[in-house]
């Protein structure tokens, strides 16, 4: 599925299984007719991009130095001469961990891994067998750019330290061959810390185009991050879900950029995509077709809602895309917000997850529960949906 219209893609992924470590699953290459194809790419070593947050933020709840609801700054900051940015340029001032972590901002996780302490932080993969790479000229100081990929990690290694989010916080050992006598788990971070990480990562936007598991049956809730690193070298995905742990990259094997190709759009479709063939091959009960359909099978819209590939999905017109909203107190005399859009047929709004019903006048009218992030979704009679991340801001800050 990688790539179809340019053949000078790669992908690469691994799938292990958590209780054994086994390597159920291995793809070195999309294909040997591209090159690099010959290449095992699961074991060369990439930039991780963003798919290490997880795990500073999980040493930060071990240490009590953060929790998923403590607040932090995500405004400019220089670090001596290092002043990293956000993946869009932009900052949102006080936001939660948990809404920092879900959203992959860059200024918080650097803040975190400085309270961690960078060399403690890099120490603490490899005493739990997970290989890193740092650069030659920083081996004595990893630096704080190990939040946002500023080392070298193979697929393999991420898969192996990916296990640790649904194993208690312990980094399982892999198994090469189904015989091999199982070696014990080495700790990375406390269960309670891996626990709040995983439920972090179950409410991260998923894909467009997916209903999210919670209104699905038989639907693999995946706690998943993405990560891209720079100059769009390499698009990632990991996730757990089901006692599996998957890792999905994709890029150019000789390591060339791919301007605009993030890992949510490049990596997490493919990711979503192998659990759904974990789901129906590998599940001792449950079909992946199941996934397009809800709990709530005698309610008409929910009856209905299948995605079709060739189908155009709605337009979001109002909220657009990470819009700032401003928030009304509660005595203005139009409190909501009304979401417009088109699309094929009337459509049905969502946000978090909850119908936003329409007033008299037909508008779906949202007045939010408070000021923090929210995802807004409109859905299709064909069951087609669109999503748009937003934050809504209160009006006096």
């Amino acid at each position: 599925e990688a790539e179809q219209a340019d053949d000078t893609v790669q992908m690469s992924a691994m799938v292990v299984d958590i209780e054994t470590g086994e390597d159920v699953a291995q793809i070195g290459s999309a294909s040997r007719k591209r090159a690099g194809g010959w290449i095992d790419l699961t074991q060369t070593l990439r930039s991780p991009g963003s798919t290490l947050k997880p795990f500073i933020y999980g040493l930060a709840f071990d240490d009590g130095i953060a929790l998923p609801d403590t607040l932090i700054d995500d405004l400019p900051a220089r670090f001596d001469t290092y002043r990293p940015e956000n993946f869009d340029r932009s900052f949102r001032g006080e936001v939660r961990v948990r809404e920092a972590l879900q959203h992959s901002l860059n200024i918080p996780a650097v803040l975190a891994l400085e309270q961690v302490g960078p060399e403690r932080f890099e120490a603490a993969l490899r005493l739990s067998g997970v290989p890193v790479s740092v650069p030659k000229s920083a081996k004595t100081d990893p630096g704080l750019a190990l939040a946002l990929g500023g080392a070298g990690m193979s697929v393999q290694a991420l898969t192996k330290l990916y296990t640790s989010l649904g194993n208690d916080g312990q980094v399982k050992a892999l198994k090469w061959l189904k015989d091999s006598p199982a070696e014990d788990s080495v700790r990375f971070m406390s269960a309670s810390s891996a626990s709040e990480i995983t439920d972090i990562l179950k409410s991260a936007p998923t894909p467009s185009g997916r209903i999210p598991a919670r209104l699905t049956r038989d639907a693999p809730e995946i706690a998943f991050k993405t990560g891209t690193s720079y100059g769009f070298r390499d698009a990632w995905a990991a996730g757990t879900a089901r006692g599996y742990a998957v890792v999905v990259w994709v890029g150019r094997a000789d390591g060339a950029p791919r301007p605009g190709e993030t890992g949510r759009q490049a990596a997490l479709p493919l990711l979503f995509s192998v659990f759904d063939q974990i789901n129906r091959y590998l599940q001792p009960e449950g079909d992946a077709s199941e996934r397009l359909m809800t709990e709530a099978e005698d309610t008409p819209l929910f009856s209905m809602m299948r995605f079709e590939e060739d189908g155009v999905p709605p337009v979001i017109l109002f909220p657009p895309e990470d819009a700032v909203l401003l928030q009304k107190g509660r005595d203005h005399p139009n409190p909501g917000f009304v979401l417009g859009g088109r699309g094929q047929g009337a459509l049905r709004w969502y946000v978090d997850g909850q119908s936003i019903e329409k007033d008299a006048a037909g508008a779906a009218v949202w007045v939010p529960d408070g000021p923090g992030f929210f995802e807004v979704a409109a859905v299709d009679p064909a069951g087609l949906e669109t999503r748009v991340q937003v934050r809504v801001a209160d009006f006096t800050n």
